[in-house]
């Protein structure tokens, strides 16, 4: 019996207990690009702002992406790495915002153009302004109408009657009555006057509070060159600014 049979049983038997390269670190790798400026934040931790100068490694599984930049929607993506080895390229494409969108959407509720703005607080409490005026109109409206019934009601039948005292009681009540009309139909206005102060600050609010400069902190990546009989590039973090300009006529 030869040696090659042995040595290709023993092959057989150990290549499978030998890890690749890949699945020895367990890592996959993430190649992000996008518009200069925007800051790329993974998995809730911040990785600098575009362009990135190096490809991420991860653990495979499931990941989420987040890029914010001033004067755009931000984009929001869940990433799956498949497994060790895996490679995949994602190019973020932002969407500037609208003046006329943020402008427009407070006319269907008040709050709108904010939360598209990305001011949700603010949105809330204009919205939560115009549906709360908007009940209290309708509640206003609805009990106007049964008082104005009741009134002409009492109004006819003191119109029909002859007898002085029940003139008299019909007639107080009749004035009771339209009293409680007219205070239902103020109701009903001062409801629908906080609903549309409600629509028209909100857009004030959001034509005069469009993101124009905006400024701030952060972290970038930087290359630096590892030790000369090492070829590989290390990465380190550093405190950096940034600013964005959005210009609209």
């Amino acid at each position: 019996m030869t040696r090659t049979p042995f040595i290709l049983l023993v092959v057989l038997l150990l290549g499978p207990a030998v890890p690749g390269p890949a699945s020895a670190t367990g890592a996959a790798s993430l190649e992000l690009a996008g518009p200069v400026g925007a800051a790329v934040i993974l998995d809730g931790r911040p990785l600098g702002f575009f362009p990135l100068d190096a490809a991420i490694e991860l653990e495979p599984g499931r990941h989420e992406l987040l890029c914010e930049l001033p004067g755009h929607v931000d984009y929001r993506q869940e990433i799956v790495l498949d497994g060790p080895g895996a490679v995949v390229r994602i190019q973020v494409r932002m969407q500037p915002l609208s003046r006329r969108t943020a402008l427009g959407s407070n006319l269907l509720l008040a709050g709108l153009g904010q939360q598209y703005l990305g001011h949700r607080t603010r949105g809330l409490v204009y919205s939560a302004a115009e549906i709360g005026g908007l009940l209290a109109a309708l509640a206003g409206e609805i009990q106007r109408s049964n008082e104005r019934r009741d009134f002409l009601l009492l109004q006819d039948e003191y119109d029909r009657t002859i007898n002085a005292d029940r003139l008299t009681e019909l007639r107080a009540a009749a004035d009771q009555a339209y009293a409680d009309m007219e205070d239902m139909e103020s109701l009903r206005n001062t409801g629908l006057a906080v609903a549309a102060g409600a629509v028209l600050v909100s857009i004030l609010d959001a034509y005069f509070s469009f993101p124009a400069v905006t400024a701030g902190t952060g972290e970038t990546p930087v290359r630096t060159a590892a030790a000369p009989a090492d070829r590989a590039m290390a990465t380190t973090w550093q405190p950096a600014v940034h600013a964005g300009l959005r210009l609209s006529f």
